[in-house]
């Protein structure tokens, strides 16, 4: 195939291919079959059907053709030389080569050499043109006639049949056209190649006889439908039959099921077809897109299933419904995620100047509008199409629209999402939206109502989504767009709102007292409040619908802005969310009816007591009271049945944590200086116990003993559990000690206790979190390797001194080892900081095994 030049990336191409051929001799054969082989491969070819041959000269409309072809197929037949046309027409080909066009000939019925060598083997026919040898044109031909020779092509004579030659001749173009594809729109699509390389494996072009469907999915506007479209025109031509189907959604609302079934056959099998799309298309080999699909009756209805379809089909389905894949069996489906940073900032610098360097100045306003696309191409199209030949001052005033709020174009492809969830859902989006965007999934789907399935919803909608770690993520914009939706349903008018969160506006009403019933949300950063605001209990009688609040702060032991009066005597009754940071009062309003709240949140606060009298929480699953320094005790929380998570951290007057209930699984007491008493309830929950700068425990081998004993029951799914305890001996309970990290395990353990004594030495100090461990068996099953990443803090009113704080963690292993030989248990340190020497060690570790 003769090589392309530079010019055809950018030289507009009309044709795939333009055919030469001698009439009389291939036109009902050869050149037939060839062309209805290259039509049917959807490969536009040039034909002239109207061939008359006349003369030296051929039409400008044959040598337009031939300059806007990409490829030449040149059959060079028997009496081809003979013809004064198809020689002028060979010359002008091969002078198209230079423009970029490739050239593809077939040897029909003649030999390479001979035609190699006019001088031989053409004499008689250069001889009977009346032309001296010495004449131009005649050179011109001669060496045409020469240099096609040279090309790679096919010889008649060497192929198996003419059916077989047809089919690689057809490959060899669909390969080149492919190749070129790849090669001039890749660089136009950011990202692309990435996305290619992906769904290349996953649609296994190399397969020939399996029908695979492909699902792409992902939010509106991440390009989803760009992805399949550039599929499409990379690989549709392999296939007899192929069809982009776009915007199923549309026509399927506009027109119904029937309409897109008779649309699909018709563009399939070029005539109105019926239904059946099973019986008509299960022998034949397409490549279908079908663009948007939102319901499952549309799949259904279109592509049920691979029988419907020949062997070798492919078949991609784009859609934001992730659950619609699932349902229908879509198993190889591809998550379209939103640029990175750095793609993102490129395509946009190429959207809105054409690849040519931005004017001076606009760097800085480049990456600040991209920043606020957040990755998503859509947003980045959008902006650059609105700021092309702007000027800077235009671009900052743009800005600083964009950051309040998208286009409404961008609005309107997101909002479609919305507007298609069941009224329920939708609430869950826009609580999403205004409230939870960024935290753990669990806790979120337990402030709301049937919260995970809710969220399990907006997530196979594709308007959040929830990492391996359980963080739930709202793109910015999708947030943006919730939040444009609760101020539209309130014409704008805060103290209508669903749910307020711009902090000026809380601090308005509160201020101005015109909270109405509308509000179910109030997020205030007290740090952004304008001065000091005192209000009394009775602004919130206004606001009985309120379910969240949450009043917080960036900066730990500041005094709130935020001043409750004292003669408040209750808070909203439907709340779920109550969250206060430097709560101001040294105990909650005594009216006060929790019985709907699920999480407490009062950090840095003034309490003293959590209430002057026994509380209703049995809904309650979270309470934080953590660096309330003045908390000296807290009720008695056997009855909070459902209390998960107890967070005491840094309450130094805390004395006693007992009347705990069965369901708590996380402990954290944490620097509490005081805490004397620590009893864990029988049969408890608690895989996570955090006592750490606890110095003045008591009976710490009874809560040892307590906490390994008493939680192993049925009802505890962990099998990793935790404690951190400060103690410095190793207790007995552990019957195998050695130093150092590492101790030998016995063959078939079915469960083992293990224990590590870690020593930091002042003024540093340790603390664990819940992803600071982490442990496993290695792939052999001999050894159990736990890993400590603790927090490492430096304490100032510690300076100076050489003493050693010193860690007992527990770890607890549960459920079967069914380790069959003698392994070892590998303890190692991680620290976060570089300190020579180490700050802290692993010094002694020992374990007591349970034996099958």
């Amino acid at each position: 195939m003769a090589s392309s030049s530079s010019s055809s990336s950018t030289r507009f191409w009309k044709y795939d291919v333009f055919l030469s051929f001698r009439g009389k001799d291939t036109r009902k054969n050869i050149v037939s079959h060839l062309f209805w082989a290259l039509h049917n491969s959807g490969i536009l070819t040039f034909k002239d059907d109207q061939r008359i041959e006349p003369g030296d000269s051929i039409s400008d409309e044959l040598i337009k053709a031939i300059h806007t072809s990409r490829f030449a197929i040149v059959v060079i037949s028997e009496n081809y030389a003979a013809s004064h046309w198809c020689l002028e027409e060979l010359r002008e080909i091969m002078e198209a080569v230079e423009g970029g066009t490739n050239v593809v000939p077939i040897f029909y019925g003649v030999n390479p050499c001979d035609v190699r060598h006019p001088e031989r083997s053409f004499a008689t026919v250069f001889a009977s043109m009346g032309r001296p040898e010495t004449d131009d044109k005649v050179l011109k031909w001669r060496e045409a006639l020469t240099n096609v020779a040279d090309l790679s092509g096919f010889v008649s004579s060497t192929c198996v049949d003419e059916a077989t030659m047809v089919e690689k001749v057809v490959r060899k173009i669909s390969d080149g056209l492919l190749t070129e594809y790849t090669a001039n729109n890749m660089e136009d699509i950011v990202g692309m190649s990435s996305h290619i390389e992906s769904l290349g494996s996953l649609l296994d072009m190399e397969s020939k006889e399996e029908v695979r469907f492909v699902g792409i999915s992902g939010m509106g506007g991440v390009g989803k439908t760009t992805i399949a479209q550039y599929l499409y025109g990379r690989f549709s031509r392999l296939f007899p039959a192929h069809y982009f189907l776009h915007d199923v959604k549309k026509i399927y609302r506009e027109q119904g099921l029937s309409y897109l079934q008779e649309k699909l056959l018709s563009k399939i099998q070029n005539r109105v077809g019926s239904q059946e799309i099973k019986g008509r298309l299960k022998h034949r080999k397409v490549f279908v897109v079908l663009d948007d699909v939102d319901k499952v009756e549309q799949l259904q209805g279109l592509a049920k299933e691979p029988s419907w379809f020949g062997p070798g089909s492919r078949i991609i389905i784009t859609t934001r419904d992730k659950s619609l894949l699932d349902i229908c069996k879509v198993d190889t489906v591809y998550a379209v995620k939103c640029l990175d940073q750095e793609d993102a900032l490129r395509m946009f610098k190429h959207n809105v100047f054409g690849g040519k360097l931005p004017p001076h100045g606009f760097d800085q306003l480049l990456i600040r509008v991209s920043r606020l696309a957040h990755g998503l191409p859509l947003a980045l199209k959008a902006y650059s199409l609105y700021l092309h030949r702007k000027t800077k001052e235009e671009w900052k005033k743009a800005a600083c629209m964009f950051e309040k709020a998208p286009q409404k174009n961008i609005l309107d492809t997101l909002r479609s999402s919305y507007e298609g969830l069941a009224m329920r859902d939708k609430i869950a989006f826009l609580y999403v939206a205004c409230l939870f965007n960024g935290d753990h999934f669990l806790r979120a789907s337990t402030l709301l109502d049937d919260g995970e399935s809710r969220i399990k919803v907006l997530e196979e909608q594709s308007l959040v989504d929830i990492s391996a770690e359980g963080s739930l993520t709202m793109h910015a914009l999708v947030e943006q767009t919730g939040r444009e939706i609760v101020l539209e349903e309130s014409n704008h008018v805060a103290q209508k709102q669903r749910i307020l969160w711009d902090s000026v506006n809380v601090y308005n009403v509160l201020r101005d007292n015109t909270g109405t019933r509308s509000i179910e949300g109030l997020v205030l950063n007290m740090c952004e409040m304008p001065e000091v605001l005192h209000i009394a209990g009775s602004r919130f009688r206004q606001m009985p619908n309120v379910k969240f609040l949450k009043f917080y702060t960036h900066l730990a032991n500041r005094p709130s802005n935020l001043k409750l009066l004292r003669d408040t005597t209750s808070l909203p009754r439907m709340l779920r969310l109550l969250h206060w940071d430097a709560y101001p009062l040294t105990l909650l309003p005594s009216e006060f009816c929790p019985h709907s709240l699920v999480e407490l949140t009062l950090r840095y606060s003034n309490l003293q007591i959590l209430c002057s009298r026994n509380l209703n929480l049995r809904k309650l699953k979270r309470l934080d009271v953590s660096r309330s320094k003045d908390m000296k005790e807290l009720p008695n929380l056997s009855m909070a049945v459902q209390l998960e998570e107890l967070v005491v951290e840094g309450c130094e007057k805390l004395k006693f944590l007992v009347e705990l209930p069965r369901s708590l699984n996380y402990l954290n007491a944490h620097g509490c200086s005081s805490l004397q008493t620590v009893s864990l309830p029988s049969r408890h929950s608690i895989n996570h116990l955090d006592l750490s700068g606890c110095s003045q425990l008591n009976q710490v081998q009874q809560l040892i003993t307590q906490f390994l004993t008493g939680g192993q029951h049925e009802e505890l799914e962990a099998s990793l559990r935790f404690a951190c305890i400060p103690q410095i001996v190793m207790p007995n309970y552990f019957d195998n000690q050695s130093p150092g990290a590492t101790i030998q395990l016995s063959p078939n353990i079915m469960d083992f206790a293990a224990c590590v004594i870690v020593a930091c030495r002042r003024p540093f100090h340790l603390q664990f979190s819940k992803t600071s461990y982490s442990g496993k068996w290695d792939e052999g099953g001999g050894v159990f390797q736990i890993n400590l990443k603790p927090e490492l803090h430096r304490s100032l009113e510690m300076e100076g001194e050489e003493a050693i704080n010193s860690y007992l963690v527990l770890i607890q292993v549960l459920g079967s080892v069914n380790n069959d030989q003698a392994g070892n248990f590998i303890s190692t340190l991680q620290l976060p900081l570089t300190v020579e020497p180490p700050p802290a060690e692993i010094i002694a570790c020992g374990v007591r095994m349970n034996l099958m």
